[in-house]
């Protein structure tokens, strides 16, 4: 792998995107150190997943979904949704609830969001690291720049519904499946519809609208930040 690769496909993005939620969170912004230890976290996790992967074939299931894709349709539903979306999320997910929850600055509802992304992108910096050898041009931007997108998605629902549990002392249990189970059908639906071109644009707008959930649910806080800040002046 040459250093431009590395560079466009790995940390490029990742700097990017780190920037980008480190911004949105500039009033109260997470540590450096617990940041950096979410995003190793992910790559790992990534590792662990594709490690998994392989031993798929052992129960018969196909570690590779490519003989599904045109010609056995529903097949390859029920693997992006059963399969990929569940032990994609459920491996970022882990580190999360085992290691990130129990830092010290995890004291607010959208921390949840911004460590569960800084895991996503660790996990797409790995399967870029994986993917992008076998591209160029365009293409290799192209996934460099959405895959970090899509996956940090995903994981903020789940990243918002473990946050509210552990900040308002509810049912961890309950919020981890309720969050799952959303994010593994959004992420294989996903991954479903994007191999469709005549798909493709539900594929956008169902990013489009978690986004614009996500993006509301960072100003709600703010504004309640900046009113507790005021009163306590």
């Amino acid at each position: 792998m040459t250093l431009w690769i590395f560079l466009s496909g790995i940390l490029a993005p990742a700097l990017f995107w780190i920037g980008y939620f480190y911004y949105k969170d500039r009033i109260q912004p997470e540590p450096f150190k617990y940041i950096g230890t979410a995003y190793l976290l992910g790559i790992l996790s990534g590792f662990l997943c594709f490690q998994f992967n392989r031993l798929l074939p052992i129960i018969g299931i196909p570690d590779d979904p490519s003989v599904l894709m045109e010609s056995h349709r529903v097949q390859f539903l029920v693997y992006s949704l059963g399969v990929i979306g569940v032990l994609e999320e459920l491996f970022k997910f882990l580190p999360f609830v085992l290691i990130v929850i129990k830092f010290k600055s995890f004291d607010e509802v959208t921390d949840g969001i911004i460590y569960a992304s800084t895991i996503a992108l660790g996990f797409a910096s790995f399967e870029n690291l994986w993917y992008l050898r076998y591209m160029e041009g365009l293409e290799l931007m192209g996934r460099a720049f959405a895959s970090p997108l899509t996956h940090t998605i995903f994981s903020s629902i789940w990243g918002y519904t473990c946050g509210l549990a552990h900040i308002l002392d509810k049912s961890l249990l309950k919020a981890s499946l309720l969050g799952l189970f959303i994010a593994a059908v959004v992420h294989g639906l996903f991954d479903f519809l994007t191999t469709s071109p005549a798909l493709r644009v539900i594929s956008a707008g169902l990013i489009l609208v978690i986004w614009i959930w996500r993006i509301r649910v960072q100003e709600r806080a703010d504004r309640t930040r900046s009113v507790d800040e005021m009163r306590n002046r």
